[in-house]
């Protein structure tokens, strides 16, 4: 039995004092999205070691505390367009 790729859309939120920021990218993956943006979002500012903080919701780098936003199954053909306006992790 094969496993299919599917196509993602999902966001990493990033809050450093009082800003916030979300930024979206693609994705796929044949496993758990949930696993894969979770990935993402430790390693967003190049930080391999984090640890999860229970308190804050999300991995610390410096002052700012990320956090996997959303994420959502989409088309390949809306993917295709998309590629072309976000990064593709």
């Amino acid at each position: 039995m094969t496993t299919m790729k599917k196509h993602y859309i999902g966001e990493v939120k990033e809050q450093n004092g009082e800003f916030e920021y979300e930024t979206k990218f693609l994705f796929i993956t044949e496993g758990c999205p949930t696993e894969y943006v979770d990935r993402v979002t430790k390693t967003w500012r190049g930080d391999e070691d984090n640890e999860y903080d229970e308190d804050a919701g999300g991995y610390w780098s410096d002052d700012c505390i990320m956090s996997a936003g959303k994420y959502k199954k989409i088309p390949i053909k809306d993917f295709n367009i998309l590629k072309k306006y976000l990064v593709v992790l």
